[in-house]
């Protein structure tokens, strides 16, 4: 299948403007998409065309004629996406013969050639990016079933010690939700820039920052050496501290990705509040891992008067192998890489 490349309506500077004063801005987004398209960024193109069609599903006037122009740019990317990842994995080590029968059918459902099965649970594993088969559903793991649980629950005054120097300095937290200038991005459930949630990270897209980590030294060599950390090419593992303002609260929402638990470990506990995973709602306890699934809708909220402090971390689900660990690590490296 051959495309054209589009007629761009006004450059990408004036699209970047006006998306800036209005993001429902059908005109810029599919502006930027062309722009996008034409510079030769696949990935950011065929988020915008998406983001265009979603804002049509929405009742903002599209017309006809540039939806079908977005069908067949998005049916020409996806096959030169999926061309890509596969020699990608290839160049990897990773080919038909050799993949993992989950990893394998992870791809037929992300190349839209397999559909998931229907899973019969009102919050079923909804991840926003990448969706693992035959996992298991589960809104809370049992800590017990985690052998390195009692070593980091074991260093919870000392991190705790760490994060209280780090908030009477008052530095270094910020919103956990950061404006993303690359892709289209919504008001991602109204938390966009909001401090209310607010983290300071010791890792940036799965690299440590020595900075940070220099500022909390046993937090992170406790972490490093205890858990069994999700590794993912610049996306895990995630290390931070969250702190949750009183009386505020996290709206419902689902993770990128299902091939990892979230794991709390409760350092400032108020009281009066909690998190609810699917089915499921819990407090937290001081010093008391909580390890969830981040794909399974989820939310949490402090009414208490004073603010709420954890320290979250992902983990590798026990369920996958190392060899499927790999081949989903060559999976994102050869995502990266397109």
């Amino acid at each position: 299948m051959a495309i054209d490349q589009p007629t761009r309506a006004f450059d990408e500077a004036e699209a970047d403007r006006r998306l800036a004063t209005n993001g429902r801005d059908v005109a810029a987004m599919l502006a930027k998409a062309d722009n996008r398209m034409c510079a030769g960024d696949h990935r950011a193109a065929s988020a915008y065309y998406g983001q265009v069609e979603r804002l049509a599903a929405t009742g903002v006037p599209v017309a006809q004629g540039d939806l079908e122009r977005i069908r067949d740019a998005k049916l020409w990317l996806a096959e030169r996406f999926r061309l890509a990842i596969l020699e990608g994995l290839v160049a990897r080590g990773v080919d038909q013969a050799n993949m993992h029968p989950r990893f394998a059918k992870s791809l037929a459902i992300m190349f839209g050639e397999q559909q998931r099965p229907p899973v019969f649970a009102r919050f079923p594993q909804s991840p926003n990016l990448y969706f693992y088969p035959d996992l298991p559903l589960v809104e809370y793991a049992d800590p017990a079933g985690h052998g390195w649980v009692d070593a980091v629950e074991a260093q919870t005054d000392a991190i705790l010690a760490e994060a209280q120097v780090l908030l009477a300095q008052g530095q270094g937290f910020g919103p956990y939700v950061k404006t993303n200038r690359q892709r289209p991005q919504g008001d991602v459930h109204g938390m966009l820039e909001d401090p209310s949630w607010s983290t300071l990270d010791l890792t940036d897209r799965g690299i440590p920052v020595p900075d940070r980590v220099a500022l909390a030294p046993k937090t992170w060599e406790t972490m490093h050496g205890n858990a069994p950390l999700c590794d993912i090419p610049r996306r895990a593992p995630s290390v931070m501290f969250s702190l949750l303002r009183a009386g505020s609260r996290i709206p419902p929402h689902t993770g990128m990705i299902n091939t990892r638990f979230i794991c709390h470990l409760p350092l400032i506990v108020p009281g009066n509040g909690a998190l609810r995973v699917g089915n499921s709602q819990r407090a937290w306890e001081y010093g008391k891992v909580m390890i969830f699934d981040d794909s399974v809708e989820h939310e949490a909220w402090n009414n208490a008067a004073k603010d709420r402090l954890v320290l979250i971390f992902d983990i590798w689900r026990p369920e996958i192998s190392d060899d499927e660990r790999a081949q989903i690590r060559a999976l994102f490296e050869s995502v990266d890489a397109y």
